[in-house]
């Protein structure tokens, strides 16, 4: 590896599958030495959610961001959309790894905003089903 990197996970919903990916996927990183973050949804998820999150946040170096997402396309996703933006502006990573639907549309637009301002970052999807 030349150097460690810098990794956000952006997806909606912290619950199931996904949410179960994208830590394990944490885990591996970390282990090789790069630093992760997360940015999903707020309103999603209850009382097990918070308790995985509370259990993998030492290993957020980048932080954990929760801002509302809508299942649906709706109006409100231009704000959601340029908040994402700041946070992931903010952190400033090499990759933006993008999980489903919405955290993937979000991620694709965010990635290349990020590279018509001159910032490279690498934009890696996981449609993941459902």
């Amino acid at each position: 590896m030349a150097r460690p990197l810098r990794i956000v996970h952006c997806f909606r919903s912290p619950v199931g599958g996904i949410f179960r990916h994208v830590r394990d996927l944490v885990a591996a990183q970390r282990a090789a030495g790069h630093s992760v973050g997360i940015i999903c949804d707020s309103s999603t998820g209850g009382a097990h959610e918070d308790a995985l999150f509370e259990a993998i946040r030492p290993q957020l170096d980048l932080g954990l961001v929760r801002i509302p997402m809508r299942r649906a396309v709706t109006p409100g996703d231009i704000a959601t959309l340029w908040r994402a933006f700041r946070e992931i502006r903010r952190i400033g990573p090499d990759v933006i790894h993008a999980h489903g639907a919405k955290g993937g549309a979000y991620a694709r637009i965010i990635g290349t905003m990020l590279r018509l301002s001159g910032r490279p970052v690498a934009r890696l999807y996981c449609p993941h089903g459902g």
